[in-house]
């Protein structure tokens, strides 16, 4: 194996004031990146996920229909939102947010999908209060 040539310090030219300046000027002109505090969102130390079940729960009791009624339409709007996301369609749906499709891929076994969601700072402080919950019957509607 031939050795690579090596360079040393005699080899490398000398730094002048000049590129020094441009250097350190080029490092200060670098943005500053600064955490977005400006809506006081919790931030969990643990990750959590809610599943299913438990989001049925609170939809169950946050609208005061039983838990059957609850499951179906949850069922249908998930199945929708996930169809209409599938289809590259964006989403606006207020209390939720804007959502939107940045990419798609095919996985072996899965639709990849990355989307992302944006709020409003009013809709994150709509969610701080919570509001009444609309009334519901069981009754159906033509």
């Amino acid at each position: 194996m031939a050795k690579s040539p090596t360079t040393t310090s005699k080899d490398k030219p000398a730094k002048t004031k000049e590129t020094v300046a441009k250097s350190a000027a080029a490092k200060a002109a670098k943005p500053t990146v600064v955490a977005a505090s400006a809506v006081d969102v919790p931030v969990p130390d643990v990750v959590t996920e809610l599943g299913k079940k438990d989001f049925l729960d609170r939809v169950a009791n946050a609208s005061g229909v039983k838990r059957g009624i609850a499951k179906k339409i949850v069922d249908a709007v998930l199945m929708e939102l996930g169809d209409t996301l599938q289809r590259g369609e964006n989403v606006n749906l207020p209390p939720l947010g804007k959502l939107s499709v940045n990419r798609m891929k095919e996985a072996p076994n899965a639709h990849v999908m990355i989307t992302k969601i944006r709020r409003s700072k009013s809709m994150v402080e709509a969610a701080k209060t919570p509001a009444a919950a609309p009334e519901f019957t069981d009754e159906k509607h033509d």
